[in-house]
C-alpha cells in the first residue's frame, strides 16, 4: 500500500531553488517594503491604441506612411479571431486548415518626455505570431520567426523625445505556413494547425522599458545579447537557504560608475527578511555579472500544495541616487524525481497530476489574444480541479502563465519550441537559438522542474546542444531535461535525464525517473450526456462514422480513472503525468463532429465537462464525491450510474432511499451501481473514509424552463476599456427555482447596445456558430465574449427566446489613463493573497505492491512503445493457436513456415480508426525481419507503401485476408508506424498486426 511504503521509504533528495534577484553583503531584515525608494526604471504597457491592416501594403514601415484608414486595435491581438472554431473537424488529427493566412501590418504611434531623452529604451514583444520583421521612425530593428517566446530591441538610436515629437513602430506580421501537410513546413515546423491553430498577430503582451543608462539588463538574448538575473539556493533545509544571484549590469556613460547595488528579499507579507549590499566600479561600456550570497533563516518553502513565493528587489546605487531598480521572484525548494519512488517536493511525497495545455491556449471567438486575466482564468480552474502539474505542448507558454505556475503551484515541463521531428538545418538553428532564449527569460521560475528539449529525439550532436545551452545559462538549477519520444533513438541514451512518457502504457528507461507529457486522448463534446438522455447533434450526426470516438461526457469523465489508474496512478514508481489537454481547441482533432479537438476536461469557452467534476474527485486532496450526470431523464429508465471518489466507500441514495454501498471501486475510483431506476426527486451520494461520512452530493430534478439568466464574469478589477479587455456572460436557461435546466439545447437570440465588440461564443456541433448575435445552450449554459474599446461606458445585452422570459445585463467598462500612446496600468490577473496550505490527501486508494520494473527484455523490440488508446503487448515465439490481439479472441492459424518462432506484438483491435504519427515505434536491436499485416479493406497507410514491399502472402484472421508486408531493418534502426491508415477507415475492419524475426 502507498501508505506504508511512503511511511517507510528511506529517501534522499536534490536540492533547488529558483528565481529571482539577490545581492551580497547581509543586512537589516523585518522592515516593510514600503520603506524601499521608488526605482527610476519605468515599465509601460505598450498593448493600447495600435492600427492595424490585414493586407500588405508597401512602405507601412516609413513614419510618413498614412495609416489612417486602418482599425484601430489594442494587443493582445490575433486577426483570426473571426475565422477559428468555425469548421468541423477534418478528423484524422487534422487541425483547421480554414483560417486566414499572410502578411498584416502593425502601427503604434507614441510620445516620450524630453525628460528620458537621456535615457534607454527597450520593446519587449512576449512573442508574434509567426514571423515579426519591427522597425522604429523607418529603422529596421530585426526579426522573430519563434512564435512563442519573448524578444525585445534596444530602441533608444532612433527616438525623438519630447511633446510635439512622435515616433513609429512598425511590425509586419506573418503566420502562413509552407504546406497543408505538417511534416513538410520547414524551416517553422511547429507553426502548423495540426499542433498549434495558426492564430496570427501580435497575440501577447507588449511592453516599454525606459532606464538609466547604467542599468541591469533585460533577460531578452535574441538581438540584445542580455541575460538579466540568475537566482540560486543552496543547503536549503526548513532552518537556512543560502541564495546566491548573479546580475548583469551595463553600464552605457561614457565614465566609469562606482555602484552598490542593494537587493532585498521580500516575504509574502511585504516584510524585508534580508538585505544584501555588493559594491562595484563599472567602466565605460562594461557588462557584466555581479555576484553576491547571503542566507535567509526559517525559509517558507515552495511547494505544490502551498507555493510560498517571495520577491527580490535589487537597485543600483550612485551614492544615495537610484539609478535603476528591478524585480523578480523568488521561491525556494527542494525536489527529486525517483525512479523508483516518484517526486518528493522538500522531502515530501507527491503525485503530480495535471494537463498538456497548448499555448496558444485558444478560445471560441478570441482566437489565440488573450488579456491575462483569462489566461489565469483557465488556470484557476486547473487548480480547483486538482492539478499540480502541467506541460505547455510543445512550444513556451506566456509569461504570465509561467508567472502562474509559481502562484497555484504546478510543477512546469517547459519547451521551447517544437513540433514532432528531429530537425537539421536552418529548423535547429533557429530551435536551438529559441531554446537558449526561452530558458534566459524563465529560469528564475521556481515551477519549471524540468526542460524539454524537444517533442521528438534528437541526434546525439544535437543533445550536446542542449545540455550545452542548459550549463550554461541554467548551471545551478539542477533541473532535469529530457525529450518526448527519446526512445526512438540510441542517441538519447546518456543525455536525457529523465523519461517524459507519451500515454503510459510503457517504460522505456528503467534507470531514470518517468513523468508523462500526454495521457488519455479520448475526445467527448460537453453537450451530450448519454444515450438515455436527448441527442443534441451527435448520435444521429452523420459524421459520427468517421469519428474515433463516439461517446458522450458520461463516459468520457469514467474513463479518466481508468486513463489515470492504470497508465501512471497506481505506479508508485511513476512521477505523474498531463492529461491531455485541458481546454478544447482546433488542433489536430479526430472527431469530424466537432469544430475542436474535444479532449479538454473543460469545452473552448472554459466551461466544465462532467469529466473536470471526475479529475476533481480523484485529485484534490479534501474528501471528494460526485455523481457523473444528472437526474432528469424520462420515466421508466434504468440505468448504471458512475460516482467518482477519492473516498474508500460511497453510499447511494434515490429520494432518501439506500440504493446501494461500494466500497470496492474500480480503477481506484470508479464507484458503480447498477440498474439504477430513475425517479424524479433527487440522487443523493456520500462519501465516507474509516467509516466516517466526510462528504456528500445532490442532484435534482429540474422543472420546465421559464426563463433566462444572464451571469457576467470580468477581470478582477473589472472591465477595462482598454481595447483588448473581455467580459464573459454566462447565459443559462432555468427553472422557475431558478435551477439550471440541463437538457436544454435551443437557441438564443441576443440584441447589444453601448461600447463593446460582440464575440459570442460557439456550438461544439455546428459550423459557422462563432460571432454571431444567437447561440444554442449546451446542456442548458453556453458562454458569450464581448471585447472592449478604448472609450468607456455602459454596454447593455438581453437574451431573448419565445416562450421564456428575457434577461438583461448592463456592464459597465471603467476607462484607463492612456497618455501619448503610453499606460503604466499593467495588464490584470487574480492577486489573492496565500492561504493555508492544502492538506495531504485524505485517503489514497490501495496500490500493487511494488517491485522495480525490469527492462525490456525482447532481443529484437526495443525500447518497444505503443501510444494508442489500449495496450499492445510484446509475446514470443509465434505459432499457431496464439493470440493475435490483446482485445479479441482470434488466433493464427495458418501461417507462413518462416514466421514460426518469431517474436510478435499483439495490438489492440480497437484502435483499429485511431491515429498517431508515432502510433507504434521501436528500435530494431538486432538485424531483423519486419512483418506487418494489415486487411486488405482499408487504404494502406504511408508508412507501408513507403518502407515495406508486399510479399503475396497471406494470413486468415477469422475470415478476414490479412496481406503480409516486409521489410528488413539494421540494428539500431528506428522503426515508427502510424495508424492503421491515413485517411477513413471503415467500420469493419481489422487493426495491424506486426511480426519479428532475426534476420
Amino acid at each position: 500500500m502507498i501508505k506504508s511504503f511512503l511511511h517507510n521509504f528511506k529517501y534522499t533528495y536534490v536540492l533547488l531553488v529558483l528565481t529571482g534577484l539577490v545581492f551580497a553583503s547581509c543586512g537589516s531584515q523585518n522592515k516593510n517594503v514600503e520603506n524601499l525608494p521608488k526605482k527610476n526604471r519605468v515599465k509601460y504597457n505598450f498593448n493600447p491604441d495600435w492600427k492595424f491592416i490585414k493586407d500588405n501594403p508597401e512602405n507601412a514601415q516609413n513614419p510618413s506612411f498614412n495609416d489612417e484608414s486602418w482599425s484601430s486595435v489594442s494587443c493582445p491581438h490575433t486577426f483570426n479571431d473571426v475565422d477559428t472554431f468555425d469548421n468541423l473537424s477534418l478528423g484524422h488529427h487534422n487541425g483547421e486548415k480554414n483560417q486566414w493566412r499572410g502578411t498584416v501590418w502593425y502601427r503604434k504611434h507614441f510620445k516620450l518626455p524630453s525628460t528620458d531623452s537621456h535615457k534607454k529604451v527597450f520593446i519587449e514583444f512576449e512573442s508574434v505570431r509567426q514571423i515579426a520583421d519591427v522597425y522604429i521612425n523607418g529603422h529596421y530593428l530585426g526579426q522573430n520567426q519563434t512564435g512563442f517566446i519573448p524578444f525585445g530591441y534596444d530602441l533608444t538610436p532612433y527616438l525623438k523625445f519630447g511633446e510635439n515629437q512622435e515616433n513609429i513602430i512598425a511590425v509586419k506580421v506573418n503566420n502562413d505556413r509552407k504546406s497543408d501537410n505538417f511534416r513538410d513546413n520547414d524551416p517553422l515546423v511547429w507553426n502548423h494547425e495540426h499542433w498549434h491553430p495558426t492564430h496570427g498577430g501580435i497575440y501577447r503582451n507588449v511592453f516599454l522599458h525606459t532606464m538609466d543608462q547604467l542599468h541591469i539588463t533585460l533577460p531578452l538574448y535574441d538581438n540584445l545579447k542580455t541575460v538579466g538575473t540568475y537566482v540560486y539556493a543552496e543547503n536549503i533545509s526548513h532552518k537556512n537557504a543560502d541564495v546566491t544571484i548573479k546580475t548583469e549590469i551595463q553600464n552605457e556613460y561614457s565614465k566609469a560608475k562606482k555602484v552598490t547595488l542593494v537587493s532585498s528579499i521580500i516575504d509574502a507579507n511585504g516584510k524585508i527578511v534580508q538585505t544584501m549590499n555588493t559594491e562595484k566600479t563599472v567602466a565605460a561600456g562594461e557588462k557584466s555579472i555581479v555576484t553576491a550570497t547571503a542566507s535567509i533563516t526559517n525559509p517558507n518553502l515552495w511547494y505544490t500544495r502551498h507555493p510560498y513565493m517571495y520577491k527580490v528587489v535589487t537597485q543600483i546605487k550612485e551614492g544615495n541616487n537610484i539609478l535603476d531598480s528591478y524585480e523578480s521572484p523568488l521561491g525556494i525548494r527542494s525536489f527529486e524525481f525517483n525512479k523508483d519512488s516518484g517526486f518528493w517536493n522538500n522531502g515530501e511525497y507527491a503525485k503530480l497530476h495535471g494537463w498538456g495545455q497548448k499555448p496558444t491556449n485558444a478560445w471560441a471567438g478570441l482566437g489565440a489574444a488573450l488579456p491575462d486575466w483569462l489566461r489565469d482564468f483557465t488556470y484557476r480552474m486547473m487548480d480547483e480541479a486538482g492539478g499540480n502539474f502541467i506541460r505547455w505542448g510543445h512550444c513556451a507558454a506566456a509569461p504570465s502563465e509561467i508567472d502562474m505556475g509559481d502562484k497555484y503551484g504546478f510543477v512546469t515541463l517547459m519547451p521551447g519550441v517544437s513540433g514532432e521531428s528531429q530537425d537539421e538545418g536552418e529548423t535547429w538553428d533557429i530551435r536551438i537559438k529559441a531554446f537558449r532564449d526561452m530558458i534566459v527569460y524563465y529560469r528564475n521560475h521556481p515551477s519549471i522542474f524540468i526542460w524539454e528539449g524537444g517533442n521528438w529525439a534528437e541526434t546525439e550532436a544535437h543533445y550536446k546542444e542542449i545540455l550545452e545551452v542548459i550549463n550554461t545559462y541554467d548551471p545551478n538549477g539542477k533541473r532535469l531535461m529530457g525529450n518526448r519520444r527519446a526512445d526512438v533513438k540510441n542517441d538519447s541514451e546518456g543525455y536525457v535525464s529523465i523519461e517524459i512518457g507519451t500515454e503510459g502504457w510503457q517504460r522505456e528507461y528503467a534507470d531514470l525517473p518517468i513523468i508523462e507529457s500526454e495521457y488519455c486522448r479520448d475526445e467527448a463534446p460537453r453537450r451530450i450526456w448519454d444515450k438515455y438522455s436527448p441527442d443534441d447533434n451527435f448520435y444521429n450526426n452523420p459524421n459520427l462514422s468517421k469519428n474515433t470516438y463516439k461517446f458522450g461526457s458520461e463516459t468520457f469523465a469514467v474513463r479518466q480513472a481508468d486513463h489515470w489508474w492504470n497508465k501512471m496512478g497506481k505506479k508508485v514508481y511513476h512521477s505523474g503525468g498531463a492529461n491531455w489537454i485541458f481546454s478544447d481547441g482546433t488542433h489536430g482533432g479526430r472527431c469530424p463532429t466537432e469544430v475542436t479537438r474535444a479532449s479538454g476536461e473543460v469545452d473552448a469557452v472554459r466551461l466544465p465537462k462532467e469529466a473536470f467534476y471526475a479529475l476533481k474527485a480523484m485529485w484534490r486532496p479534501e474528501p471528494q464525491v460526485h455523481v457523473i450526470g444528472h437526474w432528469n431523464y424520462n420515466e421508466g429508465t434504468k440505468k448504471d450510474m458512475y460516482v467518482i471518489s477519492n473516498c474508500a466507500e460511497v453510499k447511494l441514495y434515490v429520494n432518501g432511499k439506500l440504493i446501494g454501498t461500494d466500497k470496492e471501486p474500480e480503477n481506484g475510483y470508479v464507484y458503480k451501481f447498477a440498474d439504477v431506476e430513475w425517479q424524479a426527486g433527487n440522487i443523493k451520494v456520500e462519501g465516507y473514509i474509516d467509516g466516517k461520512l466526510r462528504t456528500s452530493q445532490t442532484k435534482s430534478t429540474v422543472g420546465k424552463p421559464v426563463a433566462i439568466k444572464l451571469t457576467p464574469i470580468t477581470g478582477p478589477r473589472g472591465w477595462r476599456a482598454d481595447g483588448s479587455d473581455i467580459a464573459l456572460i454566462d447565459f443559462e436557461v432555468v427553472d422557475k427555482e431558478g435551477n439550471r435546466c440541463v437538457l436544454d439545447a435551443s437557441r438564443v437570440d441576443f440584441t447589444i447596445s453601448g461600447p463593446g465588440i460582440w464575440r459570442g461564443g460557439y456550438n461544439s456541433g455546428k459550423a459557422n456558430s462563432t460571432n454571431n448575435l444567437y447561440l444554442d445552450t449546451e446542456a442548458g449554459i453556453n458562454r458569450v465574449a464581448i471585447k472592449s474599446l478604448l472609450k468607456a461606458g455602459t454596454v447593455t445585452i438581453t437574451a431573448k427566446r419565445k416562450g421564456l422570459k428575457d434577461a438583461t445585463v448592463k456592464i459597465i467598462s471603467s476607462p484607463i489613463i492612456l497618455k501619448n500612446g503610453l499606460t503604466r496600468e499593467m495588464p490584470q490577473v487574480y492577486n489573492e493573497p496565500l492561504g493555508k496550505a492544502e492538506p495531504l490527501p485524505a485517503h489514497v486508494p490501495d496500490m500493487p505492491a511494488y517491485s522495480p520494473e525490469k527492462q525490456n527484455t525482447s532481443k529484437l523490440f526495443s525500447k518497444f512503445s505503443y501510444t494508442g488508446d489500449a495496450k499492445a503487448m510484446l509475446r514470443t515465439t509465434l505459432d499457431w493457436g496464439k493470440k493475435t490481439y490483446t482485445d479479441l479472441e482470434y488466433n493464427y492459424t495458418v501461417i507462413p513456415g518462416y514466421l514460426r518462432g518469431a517474436e510478435y506484438i499483439r495490438t489492440p483491435d480497437a484502435d483499429k480508426r485511431y491515429w498517431a504519427r508515432d502510433l507504434l515505434q521501436f528500435i530494431a536491436g538486432v538485424d531483423m525481419d519486419i512483418y506487418v499485416g494489415h486487411d486488405d479493406r482499408v487504404a494502406r497507410p504511408e508508412f507501408l507503401l513507403k518502407d515495406y514491399n508486399d510479399t503475396g502472402d497471406d494470413i486468415d484472421l477469422g475470415g478476414v485476408k490479412m496481406s503480409l508486408f516486409k521489410r528488413t531493418a539494421r540494428a539500431g534502426e528506428s522503426i515508427i508506424m502510424a495508424g492503421n491508415s491515413d485517411g477513413d477507415t471503415p467500420e469493419e475492419c481489422r487493426m495491424y498486426f506486426v511480426i519479428g524475426k532475426k534476420h
